[in-house]
């Protein structure tokens, strides 16, 4: 506290009685500012409830503020001044009308309670918070260190949903977060918007000729970049966030380091505000996310389908000439507004890229649903993140809603399913036939891919020596078993992670992608950072938790038919990995359970024909777990081919004999020599080689 001057003699008040006057017309501008919160919300609520009207009315918030400046200029005041006071109003009370909404249309603000951020009290993320959930005093907000460690909160239920940084006007997109928003299970609840001033901060008696180091978050100090040259001989230092830098500053003391951070952080930590307005664009605004988990069923509530609202998608296109162009005529076909397009690197996959995308409309919107169900023709991964209430629109004038203007209220559109249950059987004769892409091996261009390798992964030598075998033979990938589902409880169950990384080895030195079967979701994550395909078996085919999980994943997947299940069954098993997002499906024949024992199950033949007349999915056959005998393998796999089959995946040992797992129906080197040159001669006749 500044000591109180000593008061001299003067005609006029003492600085006493003039701050006391001040004092009273804050208590009356407070108590006004509340009533007309209040008012405010019993307009909202009468738009809504008696009128139906949207909450926005453009209309009324131009004429106030033509008229906040008439009355400003009448009283000396600056009518900047005026509008900004009246815009942080305006912006406010559209926040407290939107509670008001009846129904699903309050959504989130109904059940989170716990908000986590990234940061400290006071930093950005944590005042976007109060600025998209005012008047909830019963929200705690959570802060975290890192991003890591924010969605790893909500993942496991510390936070009920958390709010992110995904892009600024001045420094462009968060790819930290990104990354996390595209490989973490979550959907996106809603938008903010906020501007961000950033300021200067120093310990009390600091000045801006004596700072020698600045401090701050690395994407603030970029927003910064051309104030902060004026001091060449600035150390720029880094720091977790722009609130963890004021404090820091201010355990520090030091008169010659200072922060750039936001006022209100300077004034928690009872820092100096030594120079204002430090961004290097003063429209600088960071658009946030809300995010929740996709599996909390709180944020499925089915009423949340608006007008007025935006979509985010994440998608990857096949490897062939056009497919981004026309990923984009799709959307451009549909007269589907792009607002965002950018693309983020594939973890472990060099030079593949998935495209984060913002849309105009609502993904229950018929035709938004429709254009993003025709990218599955194109693109080899669809994930949907979330629908939401649009911020971010350009007003008439070109001012961003977070300049002042406020995207139009919901209005809830009838909830309508996203798919149709029967799309993918309908969809053969309105696409081309899909092509699934594992690495470098096409499977349904019209050619031929032979699978192959053991039941099991049992040693490094074993492995190493059946992949070598396989391509000898020419198999195009490598089959393998870490995980071993078995009907007896004492049979081998597989090597686990060990045999994961071992198949994954074989892989690597012979050149061959792999394929293995996942037996749960909690499998999922680990094999797909190892593995280039997933297998869905068929005792697995009708778990449809696994199937959703599928759906999220940028992994091409094997999907066998169970065995009592119909070609509808496969198919409806299918569309749960398409629903998902994934649309690098290869559906596998592997033979039905009938009254016929002469064989460890029944191929059915006539499968193939009907699927490949059904669907545009690759169809391939695994003739080794319907024949159960190595002798009746090779005569099913060349009737699979001569059929129509896209390719065969079959088992194969370098010694069968020794074999811990299937050794009955395992080819050893020679049956799969033979196998190769009699599929040679159909192939051939087809003009196909393997």
């Amino acid at each position: 506290m500044n000591p109180e001057p000593k008061e001299t003699q003067s005609s006029g008040p003492s600085i006493t009685d003039l701050r006391k006057l001040i004092d009273t017309v804050d208590d009356d501008l407070i108590r006004l500012l509340g009533e007309r919160m209040k008012l405010s919300e019993e307009v909202g609520s009468a738009k809504t409830r008696d009128h139906g009207l949207p909450i926005f009315d453009p209309d009324r918030e131009h004429e106030l503020l033509e008229r906040w400046v008439r009355i400003a200029e009448t009283r000396e005041l600056s009518p900047g001044v005026a509008r900004g006071v009246l815009r942080e109003l305006l912006d406010h009370s559209r926040r407290r009308q939107e509670t008001q909404e009846s129904g699903a249309g309050r959504g989130y603000r109904t059940w989170a309670r716990r908000i986590g951020y990234q940061g400290e009290p006071e930093a950005y993320s944590d005042l976007a918070i109060q600025r998209l959930m005012p008047g909830v005093s019963t929200v705690e907000r959570i802060g975290f260190a890192t991003f890591t460690a924010l969605f790893d909160a909500l993942e496991h239920g510390a936070v009920d949903c958390i709010l992110v940084p995904t892009e600024n006007t001045t420094s462009g997109s968060i790819p930290e977060t990104a990354a996390l928003l595209i490989e973490r299970r979550i959907v996106v609840l809603d938008e903010e918007i906020a501007r961000i001033e950033h300021v200067l901060a120093g310990v009390p008696g600091s000045t801006p000729e004596a700072i020698r180091t600045v401090r701050s978050h690395s994407v603030a100090l970029q927003q910064c970049r051309r104030a902060l040259s004026r001091w060449p001989r600035l150390t720029i230092e880094t720091s977790n966030d722009t609130a963890g830098a004021a404090r820091e500053i201010a355990e520090a003391k030091d008169p010659s380091v200072a922060a750039i951070c936001s006022v209100e952080a300077a004034r928690r930590h009872g820092l100096a505000i030594l120079t204002k307005n430090l961004a290097d664009h003063r429209e600088n605004y960071t658009r946030f996310f809300l995010v929740g988990k996709s599996d909390d069923p709180r944020t499925a509530d089915p009423g949340e389908a608006h007008a007025h609202a935006k979509t985010s998608i994440v998608f990857s296109v096949r490897h062939v000439q056009g497919a981004l162009a026309a990923c984009l005529s799709v959307l451009a076909d549909h007269d589907i507004n792009l607002t965002r397009i950018e693309s983020c690197p594939t973890p472990g996959r060099p030079w593949e890229y998935r495209l984060f995308t913002d849309l105009e409309g609502h993904a229950e919107d018929p035709r938004v649903r429709e254009a993003i169900e025709k990218l599955g023709a194109h693109a080899n991964h669809v994930r949907i993140l979330g629908s939401y209430r649009n911020r971010t629109r350009i007003s008439s004038n070109g001012t961003a809603n977070g300049a002042g203007e406020a995207a139009p209220s919901f209005r809830p559109l009838r909830s309508t399913p996203s798919r149709s249950a029967t799309r993918l059987i309908e969809a053969r004769d309105s696409r081309p036939r899909t092509v699934v892409h594992v690495r470098d091996v096409a499977i349904g261009d019209g050619g031929f891919v032979l699978i192959a390798g053991p039941c099991a992964v049992e040693s490094r030598e074993q492995i190493l020596e059946a992949a070598r075998m396989a391509k000898r033979a020419g198999a195009r990938m490598l089959r393998g078993g870490a995980y071993k589902p078995r009907t007896s409880p004492y049979s081998f169950q597989g090597l686990g992670d060990v045999g994961l990384d071992l198949l994954h080895e074989a892989g690597e030195v012979t050149g061959l992608p792999t394929v293995t079967e996942v037996l749960g979701t909690q499998f999922l994550d680990r094999i797909a950072e190892r593995a280039d395909m997933l297998q869905v078996g068929a005792r697995n085919m009708q778990n449809f938790d696994l199937l959703r999980a599928l759906g999220r994943v940028d992994r091409p997947v094997l999907l066998k038919r169970g065995m009592s299940a119909t070609v509808d069954d496969l198919l409806h098993a299918a569309e749960y990995i398409l629903a998902g997002g994934n649309q690098r499906v290869v559906l596998c024949e592997r033979g039905i359970r009938t009254f016929e024992t002469a064989t460890r199950s029944t191929l059915d033949i006539a499968a193939i024909p009907v699927l490949r007349a059904r669907t545009h999915l690759p169809i391939i056959v695994d003739p080794s777990h319907a024949a159960g005998k190595r002798e009746l393998v090779i005569p099913l796999a060349l009737a699979s081919v001569a059929a129509g089959a896209d390719g065969l995946i079959v088992e194969a040992h370098p010694r069968p004999e020794e074999a811990l797992s299937d050794k009955e129906q395992a080819l050893g080197p020679e049956d799969l020599e033979v196998l190769s040159s009699r599929l040679e001669s159909i192939l051939s006749a087809k003009g196909l080689g393997i």
